[in-house]
């Protein structure tokens, strides 16, 4: 239980600059043992405190009675902030549906979608698709829904200019602050995309796309509508996932494709979650493929870019050997973008 009061207290003051509701939660939950013993259930290596804020906002939308959901931007159009009144409700909701909680807590994932994010694949798929002879075939190691393999299919505004899909049902907004990333008026070709994950998440089914939109933490209004335009995309011509392990079922993702078609393989912020020794293998099998066939990789972890920032290498095979760009740091949500070449 001290582990899951520390993760408490952490995500407390993470969350000061951009959640006071679950700054204000999560400080009051790490000295309440009732909640604490609920997190509890949260199988060991997952984030207690964001799996019981994701099912208690995954189960007050369906619940906006309870006065708890006063607290609640994504619920109520007029929400308070919180107060004294605010953790009892919590405390309350908890309790009273803390048999409904416990097996989110067990079986469900902080499986975010940030679609923001897109707005950095842009310019990345399309300096790789620049570098390639036809159109690719994307496929994404940790999709999550896939909304993101949907890159091409939504408009992007970066500091007033426009480019990709106009007819869009979303824009998605994203700042340069420095570099000249390639930004073609109309996305680049796109001949197949797929998604390779363990636990994929279905936009057709309605528990899913609920869970994906408790997720996002409820003063997040804009990630909400981005989210939400980009699920009525989605379900208009779903993405294609396939339940497996990125290093295992790879392979046999990759010989799907044919031989002479440029792939694209994509990893946002996945590969931090993983082992190192996994995170080894992955390159060991991906750059062998390199040398066998057109295959380029969008790679990105925290460290790349030594800060709060996100950073994304595009690695390829060359004359040369394998060859490593740093494409790009990013504000992890893709509020913002710096181009690196």
């Amino acid at each position: 239980m001290s582990d899951c009061r520390a993760q408490f207290r952490d995500l407390a003051e993470w969350a000061d600059d951009s959640s006071p509701l679950y700054a204000h939660l999560c400080r009051e939950a790490a000295e309440d043992s009732d909640i604490l013993d609920i997190a509890a259930t949260v199988p060991e290596g997952r984030q207690a405190p964001h799996l019981l804020l994701a099912a208690v906002h995954y189960l007050l939308a369906r619940n906006p009675n309870h006065r708890l959901a006063e607290y609640y931007p994504s619920i109520t159009q007029t929400a308070r902030d919180p107060d004294d009144k605010c953790f009892p409700a919590f405390h309350e909701f908890c309790l009273d549906h803390a048999d409904d909680i416990r097996p989110l807590l067990r079986t469900r994932r902080t499986q975010t979608n940030a679609v923001r994010r897109s707005a950095v694949l842009y310019p990345a798929i399309a300096q790789v698709a620049r570098a390639a002879d036809g159109p690719l075939a994307l496929v994404e190691l940790g999709p999550s829904a896939g909304l993101n393999l949907l890159f091409d299919r939504y408009r992007y505004d970066y500091d007033g200019r426009i480019v990709g899909n106009r007819d869009s049902p979303i824009t998605i907004e994203s700042s340069v602050r420095h570099g000249d990333p390639l930004l073609p008026e109309t996305p680049p070709a796109i001949r197949s995309r797929v998604g390779l994950d363990r636990n994929p998440l279905d936009v057709t089914d309605e528990a899913d796309r609920d869970w994906l939109r408790a997720l996002v933490w409820p003063e997040h209004e804009a990630r909400h509508a981005v989210l939400d335009g980009a699920l009525t995309v989605a379900r208009n011509d779903p993405p294609a996932l396939i339940e497996g392990d990125m290093l295992d079922d790879l392979p046999a993702v990759l010989d799907e494709i044919p031989s002479d078609v440029p792939v694209c393989v994509v990893n946002t912020l996945v590969l931090y979650q993983v082992p190192a020794d996994l995170d080894e293998a992955l390159t060991t099998v991906l750059e062998d493929r390199m040398a066998e066939r057109p295959l380029h990789w969008l790679t990105g972890r925290p460290e790349l870019s030594g800060g709060e920032s996100v950073g994304l290498d595009w690695k390829r095979q060359t004359d040369d050997g394998i060859e490593t760009t740093h494409l790009v740091d990013y504000e992890p949500h893709g509020a913002w973008l710096s181009w690196q070449p």
